[in-house]
């Protein structure tokens, strides 16, 4: 390995040699990525696990120990980074075994990879996105549902939101007004969910929310908020050498409670039916049919 020294000085991927991370070697590159000013500095650690977020040291560990055990390179990982200056970033690790005078060591090469990883983000966020509202879309739903978690005494509920006779805005106004009226209804959707729950746009003038709250009471009660500010919207179009149009409009709900460990397809028929039963006893309301909680 030290034959290869000077090469490692100069590459420009960061690259650092540890026992049981204690470092042994590391090149300057390896000292930028970290934050400090050189390689020397890195030696002086007692640990380069400080150099990493707290949650990927488990992680590490088990990696090292699987390398040293078996000889065999550890699989690529991408894991959130901050430098010592604060500074965030995306890096992909990649790990070998080598032999350090006499001593088994890893050797590992991190490159970095933000620009990347950002990328692809961007791009998968725009496919699972509504085009004209940018809630989420029906795909991001579906994903969603499987993989949602549960969380303590907080139940998840899947809410189906229908504006109440949109066609006749659509037919009075034209299209391009009809599709103000939607993006306006969808920022107050979207304003209204919490951490962990998610708006969507399911299509026309339908849209969903998975929701969390502690008991079917407490989700009507939320439901009954959103309903109340989107009957008090006016959303105001400016027309040329006219009155501005002034448009209000109400919404249906129909929600449901899901199950751990039930389909989209089961509880949304049930949210459906709520949906329809609000519409038939009058619109602008929010019906649920669940039978206890």
């Amino acid at each position: 390995m030290p034959d290869f020294k000077d090469i490692l000085d100069i590459h420009p991927n960061p690259c650092v040699i540890h026992i049981d991370f204690v470092p042994k070697y590391a090149n300057n590159a390896f000292a930028k990525f970290s934050g400090m000013a050189s390689a020397e500095d890195v030696l002086n650690l007692e640990s380069i696990q400080v150099l990493f977020e707290e949650d990927h040291w488990p992680e590490a560990r088990r990696r090292y120990k699987h390398a040293i055990e078996t000889g065999t390179p550890t699989p690529p990982e991408v894991i959130n980074h901050t430098d010592l200056k604060g500074n965030p970033m995306i890096a992909e690790i990649t790990d070998k075994v080598i032999d350090w005078y006499g001593e088994k060591a890893m050797c590992t090469f991190v490159s970095v990879v933000t620009d990347q990883v950002c990328r692809e983000r961007t791009l998968r966020d725009m496919a699972n996105r509504d085009d004209l509202t940018n809630l989420y879309n029906r795909r991001y739903l579906l994903d969603l549902f499987n993989d949602r978690n549960t969380t303590p005494q907080r139940r998840q509920y899947l809410a189906m939101v229908d504006i109440d006779h949109f066609k006749r805005i659509n037919d009075s106004f034209g299209h391009p007004v009809g599709d103000l009226v939607l993006k306006q209804l969808a920022r107050i959707i979207e304003e209204f969910t919490e951490p962990e729950e998610c708006a969507f746009r399911l299509g026309g003038e339908e849209f969903a929310l998975l929701l969390r709250a502690d008991d079917r009471n407490h989700a009507s009660g939320r439901l009954e908020m959103l309903r109340c500010s989107i009957e008090d919207l006016t959303v105001r179009v400016s027309q040329s050498n006219k009155q501005p149009l002034a448009i209000n409009c109400t919404v249906s709900i129909g929600f449901t409670q899901i199950s751990d460990s039930e389909g989209f397809i089961s509880a949304s028929l049930r949210a459906d039916k709520s949906l329809y039963q609000a519409k038939e006893s009058g619109r602008n309301k929010v019906m649920n049919n669940d039978c206890g909680d």
